[in-house]
């Protein structure tokens, strides 16, 4: 039976403080997405008036090149109008990211005691911070997304500080 949250307070405890994430609130079996992670009218896309982003994929094998200031320029230009961007001749082989990719799995498929240790407020290392929304307080609505933020310092902290489940690969 999926669990009933009355009141944002026991959503934001069950979600947030209590480490079981967006993931979490998924797994318990709620049919609809509680009112807290929606986001107010006003702020919402408007899905008849929204446009097509036509950004192409930022090509890296480009940046020890002739147009490297055009390729920095684009960076810029798609992080400071879109806050996102998509690169192509990365280097980083696929297979490691599709590793990253099942290592980052498991860690939210962890129980939420286990995560919960990293959460932000609680987080024993400076190195990693775990949760939902990045400042779930001062939010008019929470991000339907789970993160864990591994800062890097040099291999040794993070091998010592990071989480067991993603730590090797991440370095990789």
């Amino acid at each position: 039976m999926a669990p009933s949250f009355d009141n944002e307070s026991s959503l934001f405890n069950f979600a947030v403080r209590d480490g079981n994430d967006v993931k979490g609130i998924v797994d318990s079996g709620i049919s609809k997405v509680p009112q807290a992670y929606i986001q107010p009218p006003a702020e919402q896309i408007d899905k008849k008036n929204a446009s097509k982003c036509e950004i192409q994929p930022i090509d890296l094998s480009k940046l020890d090149g002739p147009d490297h200031d055009e390729l920095v320029n684009q960076i810029v230009r798609a992080a400071e109008t879109l806050g996102f961007f998509q690169v192509v001749n990365h280097g980083v082989p696929i297979q490691l990211l599709d590793s990253l990719k099942q290592t980052a799995h498991n860690f939210f498929s962890l129980p939420a005691e286990r995560k919960a240790v990293y959460r932000k407020e609680v987080s024993s290392s400076p190195l990693v911070k775990y949760g939902t929304s990045f400042v779930p307080e001062k939010e008019r609505a929470l991000e339907w997304k789970d993160y864990v933020s591994m800062a890097y310092a040099n291999d040794a902290e993070a091998l010592q500080q990071w989480p067991i489940e993603c730590r090797d690969v991440a370095i990789q």
